[in-house]
């Protein structure tokens, strides 16, 4: 059984320095709390409560030369509570199952963001608009699952400081009925501290199945790179086409968090959709949407695991597992077609 309770309290200011200069100012206290008991009387390790509190300022200033320019600058901090299911799974000692089986309650420390973003936006003409930013976000004292003696086994545990830095880049245009926009941003996502994660199935793992993580090793499942890019057609008032192309770059699997492992990324996929309304009345609406328009078959997720399904016409056999990486396969092609009506 669990129990949490929230509360915050917060301020907030903007002072005009000049017509084109403002600035603001803000803070917010937060303080949380998770009550995990044991209902069944045989685990009284479960029971526990844990208390969080801190205070997260925040600050930025705008510069307006213009109507259609405003470039900014901003420093916020923030506080991630560890969750339930993270305090319960969270001793060395006693690992959980992916994590479903819950067994203690030691503490974890929250975890503690501080961004820094420099970024601006703006219009060109009355058609164009526009936005980039650069950021850079440290978390301290990151949560991660930590793999421990079972492959399916493992525990939560602070892992020191991980960063996430990068850009983005939007813009969006019209030209007549034709509309198209866009939107890149690259991520550099690492491990800024040292730490050991048992991953037998890693071929960089020692004898005892860990593996060494480094600061610079790249955090598994971010892409570095996501391009989107939209095209939207009024064919008539009544008539819209549209599309979205998407692109993910490549990720690393869970489990290979110190990037050494033989079988490399997990490759990256280009993905196109379609869509198209037709507005019949004011109130009702004629709609088709496909997915995945190429049946391209891509992966978004994967981790490094044992399989032990490689018997003849691969069925089991415990005795000669080959570590391989298990994916979460994207979904295929996909069509919907349907109604939607409004009531005024």
């Amino acid at each position: 059984k669990t129990r949490s309770a929230n509360y915050g309290v917060y301020l907030s200011d903007t002072l005009s320095l000049s017509k084109q200069w403002t600035l603001t100012l803000a803070g917010r206290y937060n303080w949380s709390s998770a009550q995990i008991g044991d209902a069944t009387g045989t685990q009284p390790q479960l029971d526990g409560r844990h208390v969080f509190s801190r205070f997260n300022p925040a600050a930025g200033i705008n510069w307006n030369p213009t109507p259609a320019f405003t470039a900014y600058a901003t420093y916020n901090e923030g506080m991630r509570v560890p969750t339930a299911i993270e305090l319960a799974c969270a001793n060395p000692s006693a690992p959980c199952s992916l994590p479903n089986d819950f067994l203690s309650d030691p503490a974890l420390k929250p975890v503690i963001s501080k961004t820094f973003e420099i970024g601006a936006r703006g219009n060109l003409g009355a058609a164009t608009t526009w936005s980039a930013a650069v950021y850079r976000t440290s978390l301290n004292d990151d949560i991660q699952f930590i793999g421990s003696a079972g492959n399916a086994q493992g525990f939560f545990q602070n892992v020191g400081t991980t960063r996430r830095q990068g850009v983005e880049f939007a813009g969006r245009t019209k030209f007549g009925a034709l509309g198209i926009g866009a939107s890149y941003s690259y991520v550099d996502a690492t491990y800024r501290t040292a730490w050991t994660e048992h991953s037998a199935s890693n071929s960089g793992a020692d004898v005892n199945g860990d593996i060494a993580v480094k600061p610079g090793d790249k955090v598994p499942g971010i892409p570095a790179h996501t391009f989107k890019l939209r095209a939207d057609y009024s064919a008539t008032p009544k008539w819209d086409l549209g599309g979205n192309l998407t692109y993910r770059g490549s990720i690393f699997a869970r489990g290979d968090e110190n990037n050494a492992d033989t079988h490399g990324k997990i490759a990256g996929y280009f993905l196109i959709d379609l869509d198209t309304t037709y507005r019949m009345t004011k109130q009702l609406q004629v709609f088709a949407r496909v997915t995945n328009l190429l049946d391209k078959r891509y992966a978004s997720f994967g981790v490094l695991g044992a399989n032990v399904f490689n018997g003849p016409n691969h069925t089991f056999d415990g005795a000669n597992p080959v570590n391989e990486q298990f994916v979460g396969v994207g979904a295929p092609r996909g069509l919907w077609v349907g109604l939607r009506y409004a009531w005024d």
